[in-house]
């Protein structure tokens, strides 16, 4: 019987016990690191390269006329004229898609303001990026009253300087950029903005 070994039976199964363990967290921590939820999101979904520092640039058009457009409704209709939708009122333009999370997180907000303002600021949600279908299930998912329109190429995105994504834009009576904001907007500095618009 020389030459035979006869294994630890104790040391092999404790090698495949360290093992698998070390399997399961390896296939854990692939599963964690795709798996982004809404709730852990980035606040903006950048659309341009960022700089080297990794911050997001944002063109500042404040203090400039907006651009005049025109867009295509989501309830169907022929295109309107932005400056004849807000008839002379503040405005708010709030650039949203299905595919983004800050976006649809903050849709909610927005109707509750409208809820709120929508006698004295014109609001307008503009879909960019995404079919007409992908638009509306998103205007019903989230609630949405207000106008909606939609921007399928980002033309209308480009003209305010738009760089990621939700962008929010607010216009004074007379027409001029209040301020431009990048990224997910909190429903208390949304409330400041319009404020702002009405005083």
């Amino acid at each position: 019987m020389a030459g035979k070994r006869v294994g630890n039976p104790l040391g092999v199964a404790l090698v495949a016990t360290v093992l698998a363990g070390l399997l399961t967290a390896l296939v854990l921590s692939l599963v964690l690191e795709d798996d982004e939820t809404p709730e852990t999101a980035p606040a903006v979904l950048t659309l341009a390269p960022a700089p080297g520092d990794g911050t997001v640039p944002q063109t500042d058009l404040a203090g400039q006329a907006a651009p005049g457009f025109s867009y295509e409704p989501l309830d169907g209709g022929d295109e309107v004229d932005f400056d004849s939708f807000r008839a002379g009122q503040p405005a708010v333009i709030n650039f949203f898609a299905q595919w983004c999370a800050p976006c649809v997180r903050e849709m909610p907000d927005f109707e509750a303001a409208f809820g709120d303002y929508g006698d004295a600021v014109a609001f307008l949600g503009l879909s960019y990026n995404e079919s007409a279908a992908d638009a509306r299930a998103l205007v019903d998912q989230t609630g949405v009253t207000y106008a909606t329109g939609r921007d399928p190429a980002g033309d209308i995105l480009a003209r305010f300087g738009g760089i990621g994504m939700p962008t929010t834009v607010f216009i004074t009576a007379d027409g001029t950029i209040a301020t431009t904001h990048t990224g997910a907007i909190a429903p208390a500095e949304l409330r400041d903005e319009l404020d702002g618009l009405l005083g």
